[in-house]
């Protein structure tokens, strides 16, 4: 699971461009993650310019974040 610290996002979309399984899309001006179809390959991490994303690999839902994790970027769906 990836989280998106949306106050820092540049919406360059190359996230997006970069994931094989459509996780991350853009949704109105900002890019949504849709954790249940992650598969923790951490290439958007590596494509984002503005170092905002975070991998959390093996996590599959917000609730099993860790405590100092930014919560702020998920889509709750």
């Amino acid at each position: 699971m990836i989280t998106i610290k949306h106050d820092g996002c540049i919406f360059c979309v190359g996230c997006s461009s970069v994931c094989p399984v459509n996780a991350i899309e853009a949704v109105g001006t900002r890019m949504e993650h849709f954790p249940e179809r992650c598969i923790d390959c951490g290439l958007c991490v590596k494509a984002c310019p503005a170092n905002v994303i975070r991998l959390y690999k093996g996590v599959k839902s917000a609730k099993d974040l860790p405590p100092d994790a930014d919560r702020t970027g998920n889509a709750q769906r």
